[in-house]
């Protein structure tokens, strides 16, 4: 039986990321990534794991969902970015990941009203906005 860990880590002087994966117990891979290597990295898994058959977000349960969760985040939206094309309408969306930094989202005007509906009809409204 293969029996594996990954280490990532940023380097000393922290220009690089530090790539290990160790196989029974030796580390038969090693890299150092600069900024543009580990960006391409991370989109080219991003796209492997998109791919995966999960099962859905509310099928977890609630442990599973807030483990990964970030609670309150930085958001940002923009009607300055848009689809282009006919019957484009749409707003960007952006959400900060305390891992992953901003991610951006390009809603259509109906996925974006969708949203907002959905947003306000499930708050309490107890609480305070931002």
């Amino acid at each position: 039986m293969t029996t594996g860990r990954i280490i990532v880590a940023p380097n000393d002087p922290r220009d690089k990321v530090v790539l290990r994966m160790m196989v029974n117990g030796s580390f038969p891979l090693f890299a150092e990534l600069g900024s543009s290597q580990a960006d391409e990295l991370l989109e080219k898994i991003s796209w492997a794991r998109a791919a995966l058959h999960d099962k859905r977000m509310s099928d977890q349960g609630p442990l599973a969902v807030l483990e990964f969760s970030v609670v309150n985040p930085a958001w940002r939206g923009s009607p300055d970015i848009a689809l282009e094309g006919p019957d484009a309408d749409s707003i960007a969306l952006g959400i900060r990941h305390s891992t992953y930094g901003w991610l951006t989202f390009v809603l259509p005007d109906k996925e974006a009203r969708a949203l907002g509906e959905w947003l306000v009809t499930t708050t309490t409204g107890k609480a305070g906005g931002n």
